[in-house]
């Protein structure tokens, strides 16, 4: 929870209607995220603790705190999996 996590840098996206559309650019895939991963990612367009991340979604949502952390970290492994975002560790 200590790691930082930021947005990758090549990659390109566009807000429609309330979704993310994301853009590889390297590998030219296409990603889409629903409301809560649009928040997340707009949360992560500058370098942040993962747990600043979870406090924000915490603060805004209704949801148990031991979820919340799970969900957040398997979230952000899957974009790290993509190369959408990279993780620092302490």
């Amino acid at each position: 929870m200590d790691s930082a996590v930021v947005a990758a840098e090549d990659q390109v996206f566009s807000d429609i209607g309330g979704e993310v559309a994301i853009l590889d650019l390297k590998g030219g895939t296409y990603y889409g995220l629903d409301a809560v991963g649009v928040r997340i990612w707009n949360l992560v367009q500058r370098p942040r603790k993962i747990v600043e991340v979870r406090d924000e979604l915490l603060a805004e949502y209704e949801v148990d705190a031991k979820r919340c952390e799970r969900d957040l970290l398997d979230f952000i492994s899957a974009l790290e999996s993509e190369g959408l975002v990279e993780v620092t560790h302490p």
